[in-house]
């Protein structure tokens, strides 16, 4: 009896030493840091440009340096990061097949009133691969991403930029598209 007990409190113990070295954990981790930096990075810069220089300028900002900022962030931290969706500005966006059947699982869920996840990893061959829901959370998003007059100034703006422009009609709440990290699995 006493060796039982003894076996299962050394099991006890050395169960979460085990979770705390899960590989998919630290994907979790990494992923989490990458893509929270390449969030603070384009809402930091959206949101100067905003306020110093009108809804104009940050489209413009935005149409010139978003894959830039993004390519930046990929470069800082050495991991692959991009942004994704099923309804595109720039069609450097536009999410894959695998990409697009993750968000399509998403939406489902939005629409039967269930919760995100706040990430996902799938893990594939050498690599696992970090995906993290981008929701409409903020009224700044609105100012491109809601329901833009398209004969206003900045629907004319937007239609001279993105002449293939799907990303309008979006509410508080709805989902954008997703962060995709790619991670290594010899990096973790």
């Amino acid at each position: 009896m006493k060796f039982t007990s003894l076996l299962l409190s050394s099991f006890m113990i050395t169960l979460p030493l085990h979770a705390q070295n899960d590989p998919t954990q630290e994907s979790a981790k990494i992923g989490e840091s990458v893509s929270t930096a390449l969030i603070q990075k384009l809402s930091g810069e959206l949101k100067a440009q905003i306020s110093q220089n009108g809804i104009l300028a940050a489209l413009g900002f935005c149409n010139a340096s978003a894959q830039t900022l993004t390519a930046e962030i990929s470069n800082t931290t050495n991991y692959r990061v991009k942004r994704v969706t099923l309804l595109d500005r720039n069609p450097h966006n536009l999410a894959n097949t695998e990409e697009s059947a993750i968000l399509n699982a998403w939406q489902k869920k939005l629409n039967e009133s269930q919760v995100l996840p706040a990430y996902e990893i799938h893990s594939k061959g050498n690599m696992d691969h970090y995906y993290r829901p981008l929701v409409i959370n903020n009224e700044a998003c609105l100012k491109c991403h809601g329901n833009i007059d398209p004969q206003s100034e900045l629907g004319k703006a937007i239609k001279t930029a993105y002449p293939n422009d799907r990303a309008t009609g979006y509410k508080m709440g709805d989902l954008r598209g997703m962060i995709v990290v790619d991670i290594p699995v010899i990096k973790r």
